[in-house]
């Protein structure tokens, strides 16, 4: 009998960047959303809590990736951006 053997690589991990790409339209809904003063993006809870929920999605998909703080970071950003706006 002959022996199979795998030679195969370990497969390298996947850059999860639609992370970001997520992060960057969401950040982009919330200052549209501010600059033209929609009612249920415009409070300021709203705003937060989108934040909140999107950066526990990207950090608990992500599993301890640094593109998962990276997205996280990036929601923060435009949220924060939009109280000073």
């Amino acid at each position: 009998m002959t022996e199979i053997t795998k030679t195969s690589k370990p497969s390298p991990k996947r850059k999860m960047l639609w992370l970001v790409y997520l992060a960057l339209a969401l950040s982009g809904l919330l200052i549209i959303g501010t600059e033209f003063n929609w009612p249920h993006i415009e409070k300021w809870t709203a705003r937060t809590g989108l934040a909140l929920v999107y950066s526990a999605f990207a950090l608990s998909v992500s599993n301890g990736r640094k593109v998962g703080a990276i997205a996280a970071g990036i929601i923060w950003i435009a949220a924060i951006a939009c109280w000073f706006v």
